[in-house]
């Protein structure tokens, strides 16, 4: 009896539901700035792009308004969210905290193959680097994190990451989006460490390598916010305004058509 109680538990593996996908599909929208921030999203505009029901729609933006991506804002309804400087440099104190920490129990109690998992992910950072579409890049960087969180054991701290991952994402598309390819150098090179912190199991190193990773990452981030704030607000008051930095190209994918000038 009790085995087939225990059978009746059981729950088969289901396919996302539509409600799933839809979040999916417009979370990724804004985290690759298809909706750019504190622009207005309408029910009837969504439905129109997507092709599903105005409920997967509402149902959907509930799920991202919870995940700090779309916010509602009086006499304007539902806009995409805009991370601030400050909010920015809350999520990187958060960041700074615990991922130092948890570098150095990633070293006490990862297992061989998650050391080796961590240093494919790292491969895959310098495969995607450079390259469009940027989001592979986020995703790849996405998932070194996730095998460094997940190898130290503590749950508990990666379930308050997990609250912030959306916007952790968010931040490292624009990160991704501005960085030129000497940048880029250089985050491979502090991940390339980190790997070898964990593969000569250093906790000191994995530490430090950690903290100036995230210090640097933030550093640049709050830059970018601020100058987007600054730019929002219009030339009053601001003097003249700086020269652009000319970002150096991406190289296209093989056998991707060059954008005409």
């Amino acid at each position: 009896m009790a085995r087939n109680g225990a059978r009746s538990l059981r729950i088969g593996r289901t396919p996302p539901s539509l409600r799933e996908l839809t979040t999916v599909r417009i979370r990724n929208a804004i985290l690759h700035m298809h909706y750019k921030p504190r622009q207005k999203l309408t029910e009837r505009q969504l439905c129109a792009e997507t092709g599903v029901s105005r409920t997967s729609i509402r149902e959907a933006l509930r799920q991202l308004e919870t995940e700090g991506l779309v916010e509602r804002l009086p006499r304007r309804g539902l806009v995409v969210a805009a991370v601030s400087p400050s909010e920015a440099r809350q999520i990187y104190e958060v960041r700074l905290a615990l991922e130092t920490t948890l570098s150095r129990l990633f070293v006490e109690r990862a297992s061989d193959k998650d050391v080796d998992a961590l240093r494919v992910a790292c491969d895959a950072i310098e495969t995607d680097m450079g390259r469009e579409p940027v989001t592979n890049y986020v995703r790849s960087l996405d998932r070194f994190f996730d095998i460094l969180l997940r190898g130290a054991g503590n749950d508990v701290a990666r379930g308050i990451l997990r609250t912030l991952r959306a916007r952790i994402s968010y931040l490292r598309a624009l990160t991704a989006e501005a960085s030129g390819p000497e940048r880029e150098k250089e985050t491979l090179a502090i991940m390339r460490g980190v790997v070898d912190a964990a593969i000569r199991r250093d906790a000191d190193e994995i530490a430090r390598r950690c903290h100036a990773m995230v210090d640097r990452s933030a550093r640049y981030a709050i830059a970018l916010l601020t100058e987007h704030e600054r730019q929002a607000s219009g030339p009053a008051d601001h003097g003249p305004r700086p020269r652009k930095r000319v970002l150096a190209p991406r190289k296209p994918r093989a056998g991707s058509p060059a954008k005409a000038r």
